[in-house]
């Protein structure tokens, strides 16, 4: 399949293992806020019991509910205001729609629920960038989102490492 010319890619598509870095970085980040929030309700528990406040429900009991939210949260905040999330920033990558914008909030969730889609059948919609003509996964195709390598900021990097080398 060819790809349109007013396509965002224009040789630009990310790569496998560019996106892979991202998106364990992205999974850290997101475990690590879960830790950081759990911990926090399990301390307030304490607090709770401590002052012989009773509840019904433990706080860390309804923290566990809000785990998929928070990470829901996480990627389409990030991808509906800025085309990235920290890893794909980390990464030089962006998500963009079609027109190189990036994604609204509605196409964001298709593409969180695309994610979900693509890990489930053994993560073989993540390495469908391998043999995408688009290097388009699962989920980029069911959103109708593309991940670029994104150049200004490499050549921002470029002209930083320049002026440091040239004694500026």
């Amino acid at each position: 399949m060819s790809k349109p010319e007013d396509s965002p890619l224009n040789g630009r598509a990310a790569g496998f293992v560019t996106r892979l870095i991202a998106y364990v970085c992205d999974a850290v980040i997101v475990a690590a806020m879960i830790a950081v929030g759990g911990w926090i309700a399990v301390l307030l528990d304490n607090l709770l019991e401590t002052l012989n406040i009773e509840t019904r429900a433990t706080l860390a009991a309804i923290y566990v509910f809000l785990i998929p939210v928070i990470a829901a949260l996480y990627y389409v905040v990030f991808w509906s205001l800025t085309g990235r999330t920290v890893g794909k920033w980390l990464m030089g990558l962006r998500v963009v729609n079609p027109d190189g914008r990036p994604p609204s909030i509605g196409r964001s969730f298709v593409r969180l629920a695309g994610y979900l889609i693509s890990a489930i059948v053994f993560w073989l919609g993540y390495a469908w960038v391998l043999v995408d003509s688009e290097r388009k996964a699962w989920h980029d195709h069911m959103a109708n989102t593309y991940v670029i390598y994104d150049y200004s900021r490499s050549s921002r990097d470029h002209v930083l490492t320049g002026a440091s080398e040239n004694g500026s």
